[in-house]
This record gives C-alpha cells, sequence and structure tokens, in this order.
C-alpha cells in the first residue's frame, strides 16, 4: 500500500473538534507552514497528495511551483462543495460565478465560456455542467494531476437521483476531453460498484471509507467488506481512523486484509505524524 498525504487539516478541517479546526485554520492561512509539511512528507516517502480546487490549494500549488524543492504527484478531488456552498450563501450565484471565473483566470473563462453559452442556448445542461467543471479546474492543469476525483457528495446524490447517465458522461469527458484519469469518491461502495459495473464504467480509482469500526461505510461494514473483496479496481481508503477515533495501528492491521487498496489516504498536519503513519503503515502492511 502506498501512502496519500490528505489534505483537510491544510484547509482547517478537523473531524476531532473546533478547536483543532480554528488551530488549524490559522497556522496554515500561512501557505509556508503547508509547504513545509508536505516538504517534509517527502522526505519521508509520500509520493502523492489530495487537493481540492479550494483557493488555499491553489495558492500552495503556484507557491510549490514556484520553490520546487521537492516532487509530488496530486489527486484533484471536485468540485469544492462547501466554498460553493458557502459562497453562495454570501454573495449568491453570480458570486460563485465570480469567484470561479476569478480563480480560472479571463483568458481561460472566456475561452470555456463561448461554449458554455452555446451549450444554455442550447439547453444542454449536462455539457453546460462539464463546461463549469472546465473552468473550475484550469488553473490546476498546469500541475501533475494522477487522477480527477469527484467528490462524494455528487457522486452520491447522483446515484440517489438515478441520474447514473452523467457519471457516464463525467467519465467519458474527463478521460476522452481533459485527458486525465476519472476517479469517483463515495460513502456507499457497494451501491457505486454495482452502478458502474451496469454502465461498463472501469474508474482508475475509487475513494472509499475503510475502517475497523466502519465509520462512514455505508450501509454497512460488513457489506461494504463483502464489495471491496469482489472488486477488481484500485482503491484509495480514506477515513481510516474514523474520525480519529481508531489508533493507526489497529486501522492498518485491518486494512492489509484486502488485496486491492493501493493507496491509503492520511491526514498528518507534523513530523511526528507524518513519520508515526509512515512506520505504522509500512510495517503492517
Amino acid at each position: 500500500m502506498k501512502l496519500i498525504l490528505g489534505h483537510n487539516q491544510f484547509i482547517g478541517i478537523s473531524h476531532i473538534s473546533e478547536d483543532k479546526s480554528r488551530d488549524r485554520e490559522k497556522f496554515f492561512s500561512n501557505v509556508e507552514n503547508i509547504y513545509g509539511v508536505v516538504e517534509r512528507a517527502s522526505e519521508l516517502g509520500f509520493n502523492d497528495m489530495i487537493i481540492e480546487t479550494h483557493p488555499r490549494m491553489l495558492e500552495f500549488l503556484r507557491y510549490y511551483k514556484k520553490n520546487h524543492t521537492f516532487d509530488m504527484n496530486f489527486f484533484l478531488q471536485i468540485p469544492y462543495v462547501q466554498g460553493y456552498v458557502q459562497k453562495m450563501n454570501e454573495s449568491g450565484i453570480k458570486g460563485l460565478i465570480f469567484d470561479i471565473i476569478g480563480r480560472a483566470g479571463m483568458l481561460n473563462t472566456l475561452r470555456i465560456g463561448l461554449k458554455a453559452a452555446s451549450d444554455y442556448i442550447k439547453k444542454d445542461y449536462n455539457a453546460l455542467a462539464l463546461s463549469a467543471l472546465r473552468i473550475e479546474i484550469a488553473p490546476f492543469r498546469e500541475f501533475e494531476i494522477k487522477s480527477l476525483l469527484l467528490h462524494n457528495v455528487i457522486t452520491d446524490l447522483l446515484i440517489s437521483l438515478g441520474a447514473t447517465d452523467i457519471l457516464q458522461e463525467y467519465y467519458d469527458f474527463t478521460k476522452n476531453s481533459l485527458n486525465l484519469e476519472p476517479g469517483f469518491i463515495t460513502l456507499n461502495f457497494p451501491f457505486l460498484k454495482d452502478v458502474l459495473k451496469n454502465k461498463g464504467i472501469s474508474p482508475s480509482f475509487i475513494m472509499t471509507p475503510v475502517n475497523p469500526t466502519g465509520f462512514d461505510m455505508t450501509p454497512s461494514r460488513v457489506t461494504v467488506e463483502t464489495a471491496l473483496r469482489e472488486y477488481s479496481g484500485s482503491i484509495i481508503a480514506m477515513n481510516i481512523l474514523g474520525g480519529g477515533s481508531i489508533p493507526i495501528k489497529e486501522s492498518a492491521n485491518y486494512l492489509k486484509s484486502f488485496d486491492n487498496i493501493e493507496y491509503v489516504v492520511v491526514g498528518a498536519s507534523s513530523e511526528n505524524h507524518l513519520k508515526e503513519s509512515m512506520s505504522i503503515i509500512r510495517n503492517s502492511c
């Protein structure tokens, strides 16, 4: 199993406490602090990192490109759901649109926007959504993106609505138009597995919770375990510590019972956390 450095800590997310979230938000508001942790992770053997289209992650990537003392591959998670909801609450849909445009750059937006306008006139809303996706990831295209991962909020919502054709369009668009490897994130792996099988879709990666307490493993831990053992593709295990309640050694021993878990996402905000995670995962798996 290979380790992927998670990104939640860098954007102030903690499943443990609000105080820890605030502390992380303050510390990692300085992009140099993010860079320092990722640089140390690279030195310890981390070659991959999860990022999302969060403004702070884009700031980090630009700092990374400017300084470039190490190499890292990136799994890009899209869209930035939490930010979209927050921006719409603050500024409405127009504010959200201008925020995306500002990050993508006017030239990219104008080029893609002509296609989007045409799609809107034809009422092709799926194509319009894909144009918006292209705009969102435009500023990230200059970096080494290993896979484009569709956020679980979108993946699971589309499945629950029976809108599985959109998953097919996302997959084809990412692979054929963006020339990126498509992947999915889900909290309901058995359901997604069946949908993808019926559609004949073979994503490069599926990221899903895997942990010994069944945290976020829907509909149940046993059902997910069975589906994982039946699946022949590559799995990225996330939420391996169950929101911080599971010792990493216990989780590592559990993960090694699955043959197709290729990557394990580990969130770490200090050198000690990085060393501990690397040592335990390597020794156990």
